[in-house]
């Protein structure tokens, strides 16, 4: 593809040979001859190098470099300059110009400038595009897991990171939807751009606008500055709007307007606002159940439902549990600068057949909390949560189906009972791996003195 050239030059005949030779050289060439009319031509098109008069009827060519840093950073911008001028030459490069070049020169040597400018963009960008792909890779490990639905998972993240398309995230609280929207943005072309995250749930209506949308001074009561929105600072970048299903019905309309295309307003203003940003939203809820009530728009809910992920929940993740708990688990130790720890066996089994409600967030925090009662670098079921090792034992037992859950009271007797059991009836260790006192433990399970415990 040509490599597109802006030549700025008030000296026409000067320009009209710039022009000339740089079209025979195979650039795309176009050509103002104001501090005005480059303005607008940056403005309207995509420029790959400047070649820049610093002294223009209308300006300073400063004022054009930048304008034309402030649209890509990466346009390769040429000085040319008198001798006189040097000092605003070299204020120039400190501005972004790539190089400079003093009149009267040899059109070869400017050739050679032009060319050697654009070959150390080149390289700039090349060491960026590595380093985007190291990066990348790095993120999508951050998703731990080898089982079948989060290598699902993994897939989708790549085939669509690099488009704009909305992505509407969904799972449970805790699998880890904002991961997926961070992979998302650092797997896209708008990695490096701004990725800003909201909740939406987290806001009252009118803060929630003001925040997305921005406001003018005196909007409302407290509005005493104009300040813009997210969709404003984002503005190249990735929105990422948690808790979508949250949204009141008169900010879902003006969300759809500008996911649509269209220009919005910050509140109390009349100026229209263009931005172009990659949006990414994700729910616990049940969007079309929302849709079918009437609490949530359906034309949002298919705008945004262009591509979905679902993020499974943990308990279908299989022996993922594992190696999330051992990963979080060598992460609390190294934030404690404790040493190496592991998990026991009979842990592992715990980990496996709990129900994980709180998904892959509880895991971390038990890991965490297991990690600071460890002290010998064996993680045992006396780190972990009462009701988590009772809810795992009946699960064991049979006792997670789809048939009625027993009682509470029966659940910590059984398993009570079987870790008494399981340790030739000593109570006091027992006691001890259950976290409880010798006491309250003979109470639970209803034994008069001297009698020994009936353990399965």
């Amino acid at each position: 593809m040509k490599s597109r050239m802006l030549i700025v030059e008030d000296d026409e005949s000067l320009r009209s040979s710039l022009e000339r030779s740089f079209t025979l050289k195979g650039y795309e060439v176009v050509s103002a001859s104001t501090v005005s009319a480059a303005t607008r031509l940056l403005e309207e098109r995509n420029v790959d190098l400047l070649l820049l008069d610093l002294r223009l009827p209308d300006g300073s060519g400063i004022d054009v470099l930048t304008t034309a840093q402030g649209l890509d950073k990466e346009t390769v911008v040429v000085i040319l300059t008198a001798f006189p001028d040097i000092k605003t030459a070299v204020r120039a490069m400190k501005a972004g110009a790539s190089d400079f070049v003093t009149k009267p020169f040899d059109l070869q040597q400017l050739q050679f400038t032009v060319e050697r400018a654009i070959e150390r963009r080149t390289l700039r960008r090349n060491v960026w595009l590595l380093e985007r792909e190291r990066q990348a890779r790095g993120e999508i490990t951050k998703i731990l897991g080898e089982s079948a639905a989060i290598e699902g998972v993994r897939h989708l993240i790549q085939k669509v990171a690099d488009t704009d398309a909305p992505v509407l995230v969904t799972g449970e609280t805790g699998t880890g939807k904002e991961l997926v929207a961070d992979a998302l943005h650092r797997l896209s072309s708008r990695f490096g751009a701004p990725m800003i995250k909201v909740n939406c749930s987290a806001l009252s209506e009118q803060l929630l606008e003001s925040d997305l949308f921005g406001h003018e001074k005196g909007a409302f009561t407290d509005a005493k500055q104009a300040r813009a929105g997210l969709f404003e600072m984002a503005d190249g970048g990735t929105l990422f709007l948690d808790e979508i299903s949250e949204m009141k019905a008169g900010l879902q309309t003006k969300l759809l307007r500008v996911v649509e295309g269209q220009p919005f307003r910050r509140v109390g203003g009349q100026r229209e606002i263009r931005t172009n940003v990659r949006l990414i939203v994700a729910t616990n809820r049940d969007l079309p159940s929302r849709v079918q009530s009437g609490s949530f728009r359906e034309d949002l809910f298919y705008r945004l439902n262009t591509f979905q992920i679902s993020v499974p929940p943990l308990r279908d993740r299989g022996s993922d549990v594992v190696l999330l708990a051992r990963s979080f688990l060598n992460r609390s130790a190294m934030a404690l600068r404790k040493g190496p720890m592991h998990l026991m066996p009979e842990v592992e089994e715990i980990l496996v057949a709990y129900a994980w409600p709180g998904n892959v967030r509880e895991l971390r925090n038990m890991m965490e909390r297991a990690a600071i009662l460890c002290e010998a670098g064996e993680v045992t079921a006396a780190q972990l949560p009462g009701d988590v090792r009772a809810s795992a034992f009946v699960t064991k037992q049979g006792g997670g189906g789809s048939g009625a859950m027993p009682p509470l009271r029966e659940i910590e007797l059984r398993y009570a009972a079987h870790v008494v059991g399981s340790v030739g009836g000593n109570l006091s260790e027992a006691a001890r791996i259950l976290g409880i006192t010798r006491n309250t433990l003979k109470a639970k399970l209803r034994m008069p003195e001297g009698q020994a415990p009936e353990c399965s």
